[in-house]
């Protein structure tokens, strides 16, 4: 069984794979969140992992996007700590090292750090491109910040770790499926749903859920591409789809709201 994720070897969705699955998972990697997406929805992998939300960067928005657009559920959750690694060629010391290739976002999490040590950021498309990069490139003055797993996969020597500026750094990622699971505690809920067009439509909306006892946990929008000045509502909460309030509260949601999508019901990730 492999599981799909974005990025390529050594990447952080690829660490949060061997965390859920264990180590001995096979995994493949796609260029884009969207492929992952169809795969699991053709049947081509049977599951796929999808970060959505990181704790300094916030939500992942086109993750939210296919969520809405794809036929497919979240059957788990998995929270990864982001540790951020300085790599370069074998026998170079951090003191030589005057380039540092990265994510930008990975680059901007690490900026104090690069900044003590008058090191150039230099943005790619992602933290383990970066570290390829690096050790197809000849020059030793560039490193990489990427993953433990990405020093590994590219034989790159670690000359720092633990680089980020701020030591609480969280990704939670979603694991797909193209079906909800059968016999699973389902402890958390996410679902996407829209108002309806009067004053306090959304008011009444997650009253439906309060009065039933439901704590929300997360709620965020996201305009419509296709309908400007529309927005759809994404929510997580605690309870399962199978409990007898949550139950209750989502047929009352469905009155209430335009329309209603339950993205996943699954049990909730160790943080």
């Amino acid at each position: 069984m492999k599981i799909a994720f974005q990025g390529i070897k050594g990447a952080f969705s690829e660490a949060a794979i061997y965390k859920h699955f264990g180590q001995q998972t096979g995994t493949v990697g796609y260029p884009n969140i969207e492929d992952v997406f169809e795969t699991v929805v053709t049947g081509k992998v049977k599951y796929g992992i999808i970060p959505v939300e990181n704790s300094i960067a916030g939500s992942v928005s086109r993750a939210y996007d296919y969520f809405l657009e794809k036929a497919v559920y979240a059957v788990a959750e998995v929270y990864l700590p982001i540790r951020h690694y300085l790599m370069g060629h074998r026998g170079v010391t951090l003191e030589q090292i005057r380039f540092a290739l990265s994510h930008p976002m990975a680059l901007h999490q690490c900026e104090k750090f690069l900044q003590e040590h008058h090191i150039k950021p230099i943005p790619e498309y992602d933290t383990a491109g970066a570290a390829k990069i690096v050790a197809q490139d000849g020059e030793r003055a560039k490193a990489a910040i990427a993953s433990q797993l990405a020093a590994v996969y590219y034989d790159l020597e670690i000359l720092a770790e633990n680089i980020q500026t701020t030591d609480i750094n969280m990704t939670r990622f979603l694991v797909i499926h193209h079906k909800p699971l059968d016999n699973v505690e389902n402890e958390k809920t996410s679902i996407a749903f829209k108002t309806k067009h009067h004053p306090g439509a959304l008011e009444e909306c997650l009253h439906t859920l309060s009065s039933n006892n439901i704590n929300l946990t997360k709620i965020q929008s996201r305009p419509i591409p296709e309908n400007p000045w529309e927005y759809v509502f994404y929510a997580d909460f605690e309870g399962g789809v199978d409990d007898e309030n949550v139950k209750q509260g989502l047929t009352q949601l469905r009155q209430a709201s335009k329309y209603l999508k339950i993205l996943g019901s699954y049990p909730k990730g160790e943080q």
